[in-house]
C-alpha cells in the first residue's frame, strides 16, 4: 500500500489532479512518476482514486470532483466527443502555475482564471476569438446554452478538418499526434473558425476555402465556371471516363486505408463530384443533389462531404482539381468500378486455401481482413461504404503492414478470379498495388 506522505495538497478551484501531483512533487522533491507511476487519465478506477487520494492527502470523494468526468455528465452537462479531449500532464498556466481541469478540453487555449495562454512554449497575441470560443463552450458544458448546440456541431466539423489538414497522415504518425491540440494551435484555429461558425454558410465557405487550398488550388473571387466545366467535360469524353469508371474514393495524397474520417469524407466528396460531371458530360443533363443522394447515398448526415461536393463542382478551382483526378484515372487505365463493387460486395471472407500461399496465418479474422483488403484495392473504395465493418480499420492497417509484396499479388489475383478479369487487368492492378505500397512505406 502507498504510504501517506507527511504533506498534503489543498486543491485550488478547478485544479486538475495532474497539476496537484506537480505541486506535490515540487514541495517534496519526489518526481511525479515516483509519486504516481501510472499517469492520470480522465477516468479513475476505485483503486486509482484510492492510491491518488493517499498520495495527495485527499478523500477519494473530493478527488473525483476534480475530474472532467465528474463535472460534465450531470443533468445539464454535455459529454464531449473524443476529439474534444486532450491530455493535461504538461498543460499549465505560465502565469498561475496551475493546471485547470478544464484544460482537458481542446477548446480551452487560455487559463480559465487569468486568461493567459496555457504554457506550451508558444505565445499568441490574437486571443479575442479564442477566449470568446472558450467562454461560450465552457458555458455550454456546464449548463444548457440556447442556440449553441448547432454552432458546436459546426465547430466540430471545422476542427476535424483542421486536424486532417494540420497532421497530414493522422493515422501513421508522420507528425506528433498531439501537435494540433496545443493551446497555441487551437487559438490560431479559433481566429477563423469561431467567426465562421456563426452561420451555416460561413462555415461551408471556410471549409471550401481551406480544402481547395489544401488540394493545391486558390479559390478566386470571380470564377469562370462554365469554361472550366466545359473543359472538364471535353476531357472526360476524350478519356472515355464514365460514371462507372470512377471509384468511391479519390484523394491525391493518401490511400483510403491511411486517412482519418475527414480525409475519407474528402476522398469520397471528390469522387462524387467527378461522377456528377461525368453524368453531365455523357447525358447533357446535370444531376441534382437529390438525384445524387438517391444514386450514391444520402448526405444529410454527412455535411462535410456535401460541402466538398458543392465547392468542387461550383468553383473553377474545384473543377481544376477534378480535372487532375480525371487525368490520374485515365493514366491508370479505365476500369469498371461499378461492376467490381457489385461482384466483391459478396466477398466477406477469403478462403484458407488462398491464405495458405501467403505468410498470413490462416485464421477467421485474417480471412475477413483479407476480403476487406481486396475490396479496398480493387474497388478503390472506402471502408465505410464497403460490405465490411468500418470498425476493423485499425486491424486492417496492421494487416496491410504485415503483407509482403508476394502476399499482395496473391490476394489481388484471388480478387480477380471473382471478377473474371483478363490477364492484363490482373497485371496492371498488381503493379499499381505494389507501387502504392512502396510509396506508402516511403512516406511512413
Amino acid at each position: 500500500m502507498t504510504p501517506r506522505l507527511p504533506v498534503s495538497i489543498d486543491p485550488y478551484p478547478d485544479e486538475s489532479i495532474a497539476s496537484m501531483l506537480r505541486r506535490l512533487s515540487t514541495t517534496t522533491g519526489i518526481p511525479v512518476h515516483s509519486l504516481y507511476p501510472s499517469g492520470v487519465s480522465g477516468r479513475l478506477t476505485d483503486r486509482q482514486a484510492t492510491v491518488l487520494g493517499r498520495t495527495l492527502g485527499l478523500s477519494t470523494r473530493r478527488l473525483r470532483t476534480h475530474t472532467l468526468r465528474h463535472r460534465l455528465p450531470g443533468r445539464h452537462g454535455r459529454k464531449p466527443a473524443s476529439i474534444e479531449l486532450r491530455r493535461t500532464d504538461r498543460t499549465i498556466c505560465s502565469a498561475c502555475g496551475i493546471g485547470s481541469l478544464w484544460s482537458g478540453l481542446v477548446w480551452v487555449s487560455h487559463c480559465p482564471s487569468c486568461h493567459s495562454l496555457l504554457n506550451d512554449g508558444v505565445t499568441v497575441d490574437r486571443a479575442v476569438h479564442a477566449l470568446e470560443m472558450q467562454d461560450a463552450f465552457l458555458r455550454s458544458m456546464r449548463a444548457p446554452a440556447i442556440g449553441f448546440a448547432d454552432r458546436r456541431l459546426r465547430l466540430l466539423r471545422l476542427l476535424r478538418l483542421h486536424v486532417h489538414l494540420a497532421t497530414g497522415h493522422v493515422t501513421t504518425g508522420a507528425r506528433p499526434a498531439g501537435s494540433w491540440q496545443a493551446p497555441a494551435s487551437i487559438a490560431g484555429f479559433a481566429e477563423h473558425a469561431w467567426p465562421a461558425s456563426r452561420t451555416v454558410q460561413a462555415t461551408r465557405d471556410l471549409i471550401g476555402e481551406r480544402t481547395l487550398t489544401h488540394l493545391g488550388e486558390t479559390p478566386a473571387p470571380e470564377d469562370d465556371c462554365p469554361a472550366a466545366r466545359q473543359a472538364l467535360h471535353d476531357q472526360l469524353r476524350g478519356s472515355r471516363i464514365t460514371e462507372a469508371a470512377i471509384p468511391d474514393y479519390l484523394h491525391p495524397r493518401h490511400r483510403a486505408l491511411d486517412v482519418d474520417a475527414a480525409g475519407e469524407d474528402l476522398g469520397h466528396g471528390i469522387a462524387r463530384a467527378l461522377r456528377r460531371e461525368a453524368i453531365h458530360a455523357s447525358t447533357g443533363a446535370r444531376p441534382t443533389l437529390a438525384q445524387l443522394d438517391e444514386r450514391y447515398g444520402d448526405l444529410r448526415k454527412r455535411p462535410m462531404t456535401a460541402t466538398y461536393v458543392h465547392h468542387l463542382g461550383n468553383t473553377t478551382a474545384g473543377l481544376r482539381i477534378l480535372a487532375r483526378e480525371a487525368d490520374r484515372l485515365a493514366h491508370a487505365g479505365i476500369r469498371d468500378y461499378r461492376y467490381r463493387r457489385a461482384v466483391l460486395t459478396t466477398l466477406h471472407s477469403a478462403p484458407t486455401s488462398t491464405l495458405a500461399h501467403t505468410a498470413v496465418p490462416r485464421t477467421p479474422r485474417n480471412q475477413r481482413l483479407a476480403a476487406a483488403w481486396i475490396w479496398l484495392e480493387l474497388t478503390q473504395g472506402t471502408l465505410s461504404l464497403s460490405p465490411h465493418h468500418a470498425g476493423m480499420r485499425r486491424d486492417l492497417r496492421s494487416f496491410d503492414q504485415t503483407l509482403r509484396g508476394e502476399d499482395r499479388l496473391i490476394l489481388i489475383e484471388y480478387g480477380h478470379q471473382h471478377l473474371g478479369a483478363v490477364a492484363a487487368d490482373v497485371a496492371r492492378d498488381a503493379q499499381q498495388t505494389l507501387t502504392r505500397a512502396a510509396r506508402h512505406a516511403d512516406a511512413g
